[in-house]
């Protein structure tokens, strides 16, 4: 029986319900070490129909760098299936888990084939994929899991995954979390009661209150009890065996057994043993089964498989703490000797045996990071290639390895690790070639984390410089460098140290030798800081010249498809993005260069006035970026999607999605703190606090001057504050600042700021000026085709008709403004023009929703939309997604009924 998790035990069943009519579900169970969490997977598993297939996984601290080990424990009874099936997918997981030889694999292959054959087992009955202690799974396999979780909706899948808290960034928000509580006094007796039938009840209340409701200590810490203590009839300990660390409860048993019952349990405690190794393990040390009797009875093993496994994973630490050093050389070198044919394990054991020679531990730990990169789990593969590293000897042999780790890390898009290693590689690289091309990487790495840029940026960009100036080779390499830090700069905020490293290059280097997306991306950068001439080169045809196979363009295409918005250049915008998804399609799919034409395109639909669509494109964006260990990417989109939602009004959803943002970077660079600021901003103009949006405002006009960049309409930083001091009545303040920019406007002719520029001296216009001055900023705002602004002119313009007392006029254009605000769903703007046209008289203003049909559909709903509309099939959807056929066709059916089409073809009209 389980006590106290009737509720708990009711939501898994629920999931499994779900999946028998045909829903995916995802439950992740929580909760502190000896809670119960693996009690309570095992009681749902036993609870299941017989009809329901499962799959069982449990993480194991021995087995945490081993790639696609917990793959493996799922997919086991599948490996004859795998192995001789013909899809290229089934190949893929089989050459993963070892089932079957094969190339080197992807991690994105293998989740997607993961994918499929969850989907085709389905396709035969409800499965249940239960994983417990995920905490303790190896990367690769945590993140396919998560990775075919989040992508599952329509299939008999149920996920359990069950681990400690807290809950890793992985699993948050993935699906429905359930958090163990300790079981309450009550219960704890009555689970007292139910294992130790003849307890005292004085002795059961102690326990209880000692143990804290934590279910795994009030099973174990009896034990530890004399039968005469557990009755009552020999006083207790002074302190019972339970406290913070549960493997401590291990310690008294352990030392109950002999000298090799304990060497046993060791053996058994430092891997993940089957029946046959175990029997390996134990005939190598002399020992016999017989010598794990007693470690049963003492409840510190238990069998499995034809093999012992430990009761629970803490006390693979407990054992470790009373072994002696000898007994912990001679069991790893056992388990070593047991996995000759498997090079990670074997090298994971053979590294903490003394006495060998370190060539052999480095021979060993290359073979597993190779095995580890063949099974396409990079992240294994750099913990191997850097203890290799740990181990050689030679300098030159040690960079070589740490490279490769560096590498590794890079591929995994582990931060944290890579930046380390990086850095090191640049202090110690053998010449200033070497040293630019690890700087390059470094300075990558740093950008796509949203780290702080390194305090060597000056020296690295003079070493970049000077390797230009020598030309050849090295000219390239210091040129990468170079821009690199150029880009880290305008991601960063930290434009002037940018803008001087641009200036320095330019000068070496005439322009035509400088690579198409990096002269956009120096361009972009004159836009930032409002350079003379900014501009010119991106709306030419330079977009055909960007070269895929000489380097990686995407981030330069990014910026690009931004500066172009901000040009007005829609089109053009659109063009990048096809590039963007071109680059996807070559690199084999990839997020970046995806990640990057969801960017942009979410811009053009924000520019057009599809606010709803640009808020699925947001979505979209932001689930594969959250696919991802580099979060700086995730954090701008948040902030990108916070802005929409402070335009309409919405303050709930823009706190929340700033909240968000702020959480996922360690520190806030000076870029994302103004786009926050902006974004704050305009939540306290849009809802009509003016005095409160004018000192955030202030704030971001402060940290735009710090940071060397021109606001010149990158945003709408200015207007936005102009209009707030104009109804506080301090707009005088300003207009030095507004003279300066419509001198930059002029002398650019861009669009946008020229109609910002418009409205902001419309509203300072007197009487006899006041129509003309809106008439330039309305018809200005249509130029620059972006209808929220022309709106927002219109309603400044209705209300300076109003307080003239013009009423009549004011209605027109508070109509117009209205309208508009209603489409884009501004509920904040609506409120307020309504609230103006009752100033005028109108009682009631009635205006047709002309809101997108497709702002109805979810984003994924939306997602199945855009590619069958571009005439994907389902199974091409589906690939493309990295989700089911059935859950292509379950979407597309939802997708159908809310836009009232009956045939594929009429989805184009929604994305032309």
């Amino acid at each position: 029986m389980l006590i106290g998790r009737d509720e708990e035990l009711a939501i898994l069943a629920t999931s499994v319900a779900d999946a028998f009519a045909g829903r995916s579900r995802v439950t992740v169970v929580a909760g502190a070490p000896g809670c119960g969490k693996s009690a309570l997977l095992d009681a749902a598993t036993e609870e299941l129909a017989p009809e329901v297939t499962v799959l069982r996984a449990a993480g194991h601290v021995a087995e945490s760098d081993l790639p696609y080990a917990g793959l493996h424990q799922l997919l086991a009874p599948y490996e004859p299936i795998l192995a001789a099936h013909p899809d290229p997918r089934a190949h893929a997981l089989a050459a993963a888990v070892a089932f079957s030889l094969g190339d080197p694999a992807e991690r994105l292959p293998v989740a997607s084939s993961l994918v499929w054959f969850l989907s085709e087992l389905a396709s035969s009955g409800p499965v249940a994929v239960a994983v417990d202690d995920v905490q303790w799974l190896d990367a690769s396999t945590r993140q396919a899991l998560v990775f075919a979780a989040r992508r599952l909706d329509a299939d008999r899948v149920a996920f359990w995954f069950v681990t400690r808290e807290p809950v890793s960034e992985e699993l948050r928000g993935v699906g429905t979390t359930i958090v163990l509580p300790p079981l309450s006094r009550e219960e704890s007796l009555s689970l007292l009661r139910l294992r130790h039938p003849g307890m005292s009840a004085v002795v059961a209340e102690r326990i209880a209150v000692e143990a804290g409701g934590l279910p795994l200590a009030l099973a174990e810490a009896p034990l530890d009890l004399r039968d005469e203590q557990r009755r009552g009839r020999e006083p207790l300990p002074e302190r019972l065996r339970i406290g913070p660390s549960l493997e401590s409860l291990y310690a008294p048993r352990i030392e109950a057994l002999s000298d090799s019952g304990r060497f046993a349990v060791l053996l058994v405690a430092l891997d993940d043993l089957d029946r046959d190794a175990t029997a390996r393990a134990l005939e190598a040390a002399g020992l016999a089964p017989d010598d794990l009797d007693r470690a049963e009875r003492l409840g510190l093993v238990t069998p499995r498989d034809g093999g012992w496994v430990p009761v629970h994973p803490t006390l693979g630490a407990a054992v470790l703490g009373v072994a002696t050093a000898g007994d912990l050389d001679r069991a790893h070198s056992i388990l070593a000797d047991c996995f000759r044919d498997d090079p990670v394990r074997h090298a994971a054991h053979l590294r903490h045996v003394g006495q060998v020679a370190a060539p052999r531990i480095v021979a060993a730990l290359v073979a597993a990071a190779e095995q580890a990169t063949r099974q396409g789990a990079p992240a294994e593969a750099a913990l191997a290639w850097e203890a290799a590293a740990a181990h050689e000897t030679s300098v030159p042999g040690r960079g070589d390895l740490l490279a490769l780790a560096a590498q590794a890390y890079m591929q995994a898009r582990a931060a944290g690790p890579a930046v380390r290693l990086l850095r090191t590689l640049v202090t110690d690289a053998p010449d200033e070639l070497a040293r630019a091309r690890w700087a390059t990487l470094l300075v990558m790495a740093v950008l796509w984390s949203q780290d702080e840029p390194p305090a060597e940026s000056d020296e690295l960009a003079r070493l970049g410089l000077d390797l230009v100036r020598r030309g050849d080779e090295a000219a390239l390499v210091g040129r990468e460098l170079v821009v690199a830090l150029v880009s880290l700069g305008m991601a960063w905020g930290d434009l002037a140290p940018a803008t001087g490293y641009a200036d320095q290059l330019r000068t070496l280097v005439a322009p035509q030798q400088i690579p198409a997306e990096h002269r956009a991306l120096l361009d972009v950068l004159d836009l930032m800081v409002g350079a003379e001439g900014a501009g010119a080169f991106l709306r030419g045809g330079w977009l055909a010249s960007v070269d895929g196979d000489r380097s990686d363009p995407t981030l330069a295409l990014g910026f690009a498809g931004l500066g172009l918005a901000h040009l007005g250049d829609l089109d053009g915008c659109v063009e990048v993005a096809r590039r963007c998804e071109e680059l996807a399609r070559v690199t084999g799919g990839e997020s970046a260069a995806r990640l990057s034409s969801n960017a942009i395109t979410m811009i053009v639909w924000e520019r057009r006035g599809e606010w709803s669509r640009a808020v699925l494109e947001l979505s979209a964006a932001g689930q594969a970026a959250r696919d991802h260990d580099f979060t700086g990417p995730y954090a701008h989109i948040l902030l990108r999607h916070a802005y929409i939602r402070a335009c309409q009004g919405l303050g709930d959803a823009c706190r929340t999605l700033l909240a968000r943002g702020r959480e996922v970077t360690e520190r806030q660079s000076p870029a994302l703190a103004h786009s926050e600021a902006c974004v704050r901003g305009m939540l306290a103009l849009s809802t009509a606090d003016f005095a409160t949006a004018a000192e955030i405002l202030e704030h971001a006009a402060a940290l735009e001057r710090a940071t060397g960049g021109e606001n010149l309409a990158y945003t709408s930083r200015f207007v936005n504050q102009f209009e707030a001091y104009w109804h506080c009545g301090r707009e005088a303040e300003l207009l030095d600042e507004l003279e300066a920019y419509e001198a930059r406007a002029g002398r650019d002719q861009h669009a946008l700021s020229l109609a910002w520029a418009a409205r902001c001296r419309a509203l300072l216009s007197g009487p006899a000026e006041l129509d003309a001055g809106f008439e330039r900023a309305v018809r200005l705002h249509d130029e620059a085709t972006y209808g929220f602004e022309r709106a927002r002119a219109q309603l400044s313009w209705g209300l300076r008709l109003r307080r003239l007392r013009r009423k009549a006029d004011a209605r027109v254009q508070l109509d117009a403004a209205l309208s508009e605000f209603v489409r884009l769903g501004a509920e904040a703007w609506e409120a307020r023009t309504r609230s103006e046209l009752a100033a005028c008289g109108s009682r009631r203003a009635h205006v047709d929703d002309a809101a997108s049909p497709l702002a109805a559909l979810t984003p994924r709903e939306f997602e199945v939309a855009r590619e069958v509309g571009a005439g994907m099939s389902n199974a091409d959807a589906a690939e493309r997604l990295v989700i089911s056929q059935r859950t292509v066709e379950y979407h597309l059916a939802s997708v159908f009924r809310k836009l009232g089409i009956r045939e594929r073809a009429a989805l184009a009209t929604y994305f032309d």
